[in-house]
């Protein structure tokens, strides 16, 4: 009579390995999701007067990165010579994370913060007195925690 080894439950390796690589990589992507989801948040809608006296130095239109992205946003001087970015009919959808950057190119090039909070809608943010506007032209909305652009515009 022929020896017969049992083996309970022991599957093939050929067939389990790909088995439990599909099932991490499934696992991954799920909590991916459930991360990004959980940390969205949705961008407030403000309408602030724009003062009549402020001066246009350049303006630009936003177009989209990864998101959809709208709306136009201005260098304006007041006239006390302040520096303002103000934004007109702006749109950007949710995300973790959003920052505006005032940067050298759209990859964030020697960017310099200008809020760590983005709204959708009409109003202005104060240009730090240091931040060099005649070589940091594009206006980025970007996701610093996955370090992705939403949309931009470039000043002329």
């Amino acid at each position: 009579m022929p020896h017969r080894s049992r083996h309970v439950g022991i599957i093939d390796e050929s067939i389990e390995f790909p088995y439990l690589c599909m099932m991490k990589m499934y696992i991954l992507l799920f909590c991916i999701a459930v991360s990004i989801a959980n940390c969205s948040k949705s961008a407030k809608t403000v309408t602030d007067p724009i003062p009549t006296d402020f001066t246009v130095v350049s303006q630009g239109t936003f177009t989209n990165g990864v998101h959809n992205t709208s709306g136009t946003v201005k260098l304006s001087k007041d006239p006390s010579g302040k520096k303002y970015l103000v934004f007109e009919n702006f749109n950007t959808e949710s995300g973790p994370d959003l920052r505006i950057w005032l940067a050298e190119d759209n990859a964030g090039k020697n960017y310099s913060e200008i809020t760590k909070t983005v709204n959708n809608g009409t109003y202005k943010l104060e240009v730090a007195t240091e931040v060099d506007t005649n070589t940091k032209k594009n206006v980025l909305i970007w996701c610093k925690q996955f370090s992705v652009l939403f949309g931009s515009a470039i000043l002329k």
